[in-house]
């Protein structure tokens, strides 16, 4: 069975207990896989235990944890010095709106190499692409700590940048690897948690490390974190990389064993299979689907407002509002941004599996991707709501009212991104690789908020200021309201993406 199958499909699939044609890769005489609901397995497992479908769960679960704790590192990389800004600002003589372009670097340059990397772990393998990022991490982040100017250190961080832009390239296209359709919601919540709060864990400790070691010791904290990682994944990430079409899977006869797929990377190429100039321009090819396009916008401008504009500007107005240092500005960001993403995805992934479930039930068996943007509402709702609390109440009452808005705000993120996440994955599986591009990019657009954002607080206040990024957001969410009634008309309209057949 194809990976993208549609809903007609489906239906009839899951009343017909029997399938015969190599699409399956089951002989007649074989029962058509289902799931514990009794629906088909989508996509359908192949006979070959290489196959990661069919890897054991411990197997999957251990790929699963470190995808996402790459991913994790992506963020930490990046904000675990944003507390120690000001501390930044005067080790290199510059002020600290200034110091914290050095993030911007790493940000943009982060969002720029996945669409250099991705394509690469389609053709060679997820593993090998992802421990060459990893290097290029940890080297920037020694680099960074070393440089004694600011020149330095915004080179040092862009190529930092460079490699967590890789580590977190290859996130969502392992899960869909290796999960079936009806575990994404939850298996793709368990990767969004690790992609958000990656900025909330740096923040917890940047400030005080930085405080009681060093501004330096900042970007050393993020080579050695991302070192382990590295070791632990030359042998516990084996290649997830498998070709399901059907020609290949009919003429397969070799087996890869587990040391095959952790060091042998010409297994892991598939047949036919070579890096042309088309593939780095595939993820732009994305964009003209409106279940692309549409959760694109409004996924960037969540993660900007949400996530990146605090990260960038709470050390400087908690510095003057409070008069706060860096290790508690630190503490206040973690403490408020963790909390409340951990509470988003108790209420997003499992409960988004669940509704898919319920909804296919009643309609016999079809599973519509816009099933997952039923919770997508609750994100219009707590993302705005977070954000004007902090505006309203930001230098006008104590430290502790502006850090509820961020809890607040985080919560709707956290819901929202693992329902887009997974909206798109069910839409267009095979290019999951292009579409996670797409959201890194959209991650590394938010450079531009350190440029506006505490400007024009400063001309027409925070409360007004934070409102307006507030509207905004709610306008995004617009175009996502329309998916959920016309999405899957759309995309018939729009017809499927030719490339990646072999995967």
């Amino acid at each position: 069975m194809q990976d993208n199958l549609d809903s007609a499909s489906l239906a009839t699939q899951s009343s017909e207990k029997k399938v015969g044609d190599v699409k399956n890769n089951f002989p007649a005489s074989e029962t058509l896989r289902l799931d514990r609901h009794g629906l088909p397995l989508v996509p359908q497992p192949t006979r070959f235990k290489d196959d990661p479908l069919n890897w054991p769960g411990w197997m999957k679960w251990t790929v699963l944890i470190q995808v996402g704790f790459f991913a994790f590192l992506g963020p930490f990389n990046s904000a675990v010095v944003n507390p120690s800004l000001v501390l930044l600002a005067d080790g290199l003589h510059v002020d600290s709106t200034t110091a914290s372009y050095t993030t911007t670097c790493a940000i943009i340059v982060g969002g720029l190499t996945p669409f250099i990397f991705t394509p690469m772990t389609n053709i060679y393998g997820r593993r090998p692409v992802t421990l060459f990022a990893m290097l290029m991490t940890i080297a920037g982040g020694i680099g960074s700590g070393a440089s004694k100017t600011y020149a330095g250190v915004a080179i040092t961080r862009a190529l930092c940048g460079g490699g967590f832009g890789g580590m977190m390239s290859v996130g969502t296209s392992c899960v869909n690897d290796m999960f079936f359709l009806h575990e994404r919601g939850e298996k793709t919540g368990v990767y969004v948690i690790f992609v958000t709060n990656g900025a909330h864990v740096a923040a917890l400790f940047g400030g005080f490390l930085g405080a009681s070691r060093g501004w330096q010791w900042d970007f050393y904290i993020g080579a050695i974190i991302t070192s382990v990682p590295f070791v632990v994944a030359l042998f516990l990430f084996p290649e997830t990389l498998f070709s399901h079409d059907e020609e290949f899977i009919a003429t397969r006869t070799h087996e890869r064993s587990y040391n095959e797929m952790l060091w042998n990377f010409k297994s892991n190429m598939i047949p036919g299979r070579q890096l042309r100039l088309s593939h780095f321009l595939h993820s732009f090819a994305m964009l003209k689907y409106p279940s692309v396009i549409f959760p694109f916008i409004y996924y960037t401008l969540a993660w900007t407002f949400i996530n990146i504009l605090p990260a960038v500007t709470l050390a400087t107005i908690y510095h003057k509002s409070y008069h706060m240092n860096a290790g508690p500005i630190g503490a206040c960001l973690g403490i408020s941004l963790t909390i409340g993403s951990v509470l988003g995805e108790l209420c997003a992934g499992r409960l988004s599996d669940h509704i898919m479930y319920r909804m296919a039930a009643r309609h016999d068996g079809v599973r519509k991707p816009e099933y997952r943007l039923y919770l997508s509402p609750l994100s219009a709702i707590f993302m705005p709501a977070g954000i004007i609390i902090f505006g309203a109440t930001v230098g006008r009452t104590g430290f502790i009212p502006p850090l509820v808005g961020l809890a607040v705000g985080v919560f709707g993120l956290q819901i929202g991104s693992t329902c887009l996440y997974a909206y798109i994955s069910d839409c267009y599986k095979p290019q999951t690789p292009e579409t996670g591009v797409l959201f890194n990019f959209g991650r590394g657009l938010s450079f531009f908020i350190p440029f506006v954002a505490t400007r024009l607080a400063g001309s027409i206040s925070y409360l007004w200021a934070w409102f307006t990024f507030s509207m905004i957001l709610l306008a995004a969410y617009v175009p996502v309201v329309a998916l959920i009634w016309y999405g899957e008309r759309w995309r018939i309209a729009a017809g499927k993406p030719t490339f990646h057949r072999y995967i």
